[in-house]
C-alpha cells in the first residue's frame, strides 16, 4: 500500500469517525431532549396519610417541568389546583387524591398527558362488568356473576344519573381528544364507583346500580357490588372486550356476551395476533392489519412490514385495504416506508383505503398523515374519527408516584401533521425526515360501528370501503 493511499484511507476514516461521533452525539442529545429521566423519588418512608400524600405531590411537582404540553395558563391553572390538594393532604381519601391529579394531568389537555387508566383501575374497587363505547351507546360485553344477567344491556344510567351526563361531567378528569377519551378512559370512571362517588356524582363508593337497556328492549336495574382491587388483574385495553375469546389471567367466571364460538368479522378474529393479512382474489383486495407500530407479545413487525411488501408486489392486488382500527401507536417509523408508497406497492394498485376509529391513536395516526400525504389522492380514510389531532404533543416517558404509584406519561416533542413544526420550541427532530400537510385526520366517510353490528357479527367499515372499491 501506497503512502498516498494510506493517507487517504486515514483521512477518509477519520471523516467517517467524526460523522459517527457526530451523529452519536445528536441522539444522545435527542434523547435527553425527548425522553428525560425523571428524577428518582426520595424522602423517609411516609409516617401516615397526610406524609404519604405530600410526598406524592411534591414528587409530582416534577410533572410541570417534564410535560410540555401545557400552555402558560394551564399550567398556572393546574399550579393552583396543586397548591389546593397540597392542603388537603391528609383528608382526601385515596380516590379523591386520584381525582386531584387525574384534574392536573387533565388540564395539558393532550392524549399523551395522563394518569395511565389500568394501573389506576387496579388498585380501585371496581363492578364486576366490562364496558365497550359503541356509536349508540355503553353495552355489557364481559361480566362476572353477580352482573352476568344484564349481559349485552346498553347502560342508561348510574345511581340515577343519565349516562352522558355522567361521562361528560368526567371529562374534567382526562382531558384530550374527545373521542380518544370516549372510548377509553370514559368506560373505566363507569366501572369504579369509587372515583365517581369521590366526584360527587355517584351514590355510593362499594356499589353502584345501574339501569340497563337489554337487547330486547327491556329494562333492568340492578344493584352490584365490587370487586375488591387486583393488582395481578390483566393488563388489556376496552377493544379486547369484543372478542369472546379467554383472556389469559382472568378469572375463570368471567363471561362474555357473545359465544365463544360466535361467527366473527375478519378484523374480530384471532384478537391476540397484532398484525394479519388475507388476500380476496375474488376482488383482487389485499387486507393487512396493524394493531400495532410496533413489536407485539412476540411478533416482530419488521418482518410483517417486509411481508406485506412482497405481497402486494406478487399478488398485483387491485384495492389495498389497511386496518388502523386498532393501532394504537408505537413507533411510526418503523411503518414510514409502508404508508409513504402505500399506493405504489404495485402499479396494479387502484386505491388504497384506510380503516380508522377512535382507538386510532398516536403512531396510528402518523400513518393516515403519511399514507394522505404521499398518496397521490388515491386514499380514502374510512369508519370513524381517530383518537388523536392533527397537531400533538408526544414521546417522553412516565413518572410513577411513590405511594399511591399513580402511573402518569409525560409528553415532550411535539408533532404537527399539518405543517413544519422547524423552529417552534419542543418540535420532534424526526419529523423533519417525514413532513406531512395534511389538514385533518377525519375520515372522508363516515361509518358508525353499532351494537347492533357487533350482535350481528357484521364489520359496516370494512364493506363500505370493499363497496366503494367495486363501485370504481
Amino acid at each position: 500500500m501506497t503512502r498516498r493511499t494510506r493517507t487517504i484511507l486515514w483521512w477518509v476514516g477519520g471523516c467517517v469517525a467524526i460523522l459517527v461521533a457526530i451523529g452519536a452525539a445528536i441522539v444522545g442529545i435527542g434523547f435527553h431532549i425527548f425522553y428525560p429521566t425523571p428524577p428518582a423519588p426520595s424522602g423517609p418512608p411516609p409516617r401516615d396519610l397526610a406524609s404519604a400524600q405530600r410526598q406524592d405531590l411534591a414528587y409530582f411537582r416534577h410533572y410541570f417541568d417534564l410535560d410540555r404540553a401545557y400552555s402558560d395558563a394551564a399550567r398556572a391553572k393546574a399550579l393552583g389546583l396543586w397548591s389546593k390538594a397540597e392542603a388537603r393532604a391528609g383528608s382526601l381519601t385515596s380516590p379523591q387524591f386520584d381525582l386531584a391529579i387525574l384534574a392536573m394531568v387533565a388540564l395539558a389537555d393532550n392524549g399523551h398527558s395522563q394518569v395511565f387508566r389500568n394501573p389506576m383501575a387496579r388498585g380501585l374497587h371496581r363492578v364486576p362488568c366490562r364496558l365497550y363505547h359503541f356509536s349508540d351507546g355503553y353495552r355489557i360485553l364481559r361480566a362476572r356473576p353477580a352482573c352476568a344477567a344484564l349481559l349485552g344491556g346498553r347502560v342508561d344510567a348510574i345511581d340515577g344519573r343519565p349516562v352522558g351526563a355522567i361521562v361528560d361531567a368526567m371529562f374534567v378528569y382526562a382531558g384530550g381528544p374527545r373521542a380518544h377519551y370516549d372510548q377509553y378512559s370514559s368506560t373505566y370512571f363507569l366501572e369504579l364507583p369509587e372515583l365517581l362517588h369521590a366526584a360527587g356524582l355517584g351514590a355510593r363508593d362499594d356499589a353502584a346500580t345501574w339501569t340497563v337497556t337489554m337487547p330486547d328492549g327491556s329494562t333492568r336495574s340492578a344493584t352490584l357490588p365490587v370487586d375488591p382491587p387486583d393488582p395481578s388483574s390483566p393488563r388489556v385495553f376496552g377493544d379486547r372486550f369484543l372478542s369472546p375469546q379467554p383472556i389469559p389471567g382472568e378469572l375463570s367466571d368471567w363471561t362474555p356476551y357473545l359465544a365463544r364460538d360466535a361467527m366473527l368479522p375478519m378484523f374480530l378474529t384471532d384478537y391476540a395476533t397484532p398484525f394479519r393479512t388475507r388476500y380476496l382474489a375474488e376482488s383482487r383486495t389485499y387486507y393487512a392489519e396493524l394493531k400495532s407500530n410496533d413489536d407485539e407479545n412476540g411478533y416482530a413487525i419488521a418482518p410483517f412490514v417486509d411481508g406485506v411488501k412482497r405481497d402486494v408486489a406478487t399478488l398485483n392486488p387491485r384495492t389495498l385495504i389497511v386496518d388502523l382500527r386498532f393501532n394504537q401507536g408505537g413507533n411510526f417509523t418503523k411503518t414510514a416506508s409502508l404508508m409513504k408508497h402505500v399506493t405504489s406497492l404495485a402499479p396494479s394498485i387502484e386505491h388504497v383505503y384506510l380503516l380508522t376509529s377512535a382507538w386510532t391513536f398516536s403512531a396510528g395516526n402518523v400513518n393516515i398523515a403519511l399514507a394522505r400525504e404521499h398518496g397521490q389522492g388515491r386514499v380514502t380514510v374510512v369508519g370513524e374519527g381517530p383518537g388523536d389531532r392533527v397537531r400533538i404533543w408526544a414521546e417522553g416517558g412516565d413518572i410513577v408516584l411513590p405511594n399511591s404509584k399513580l402511573d402518569i406519561g409525560f409528553a415532550t416533542g411535539l408533532h404537527d401533521y399539518s405543517k413544519s413544526c422547524f423552529g417552534e420550541p419542543g418540535c420532534f427532530w424526526v419529523l423533519y425526515l417525514y413532513p406531512t400537510h395534511v389538514a385533518s385526520l377525519a375520515p372522508d366517510v363516515d361509518v358508525p360501528y353499532t351494537f347492533a353490528d357487533y350482535a350481528a357479527g357484521r364489520d359496516p367499515v370494512l364493506a363500505r370501503a370493499m363497496a366503494m372499491a367495486d363501485d370504481r
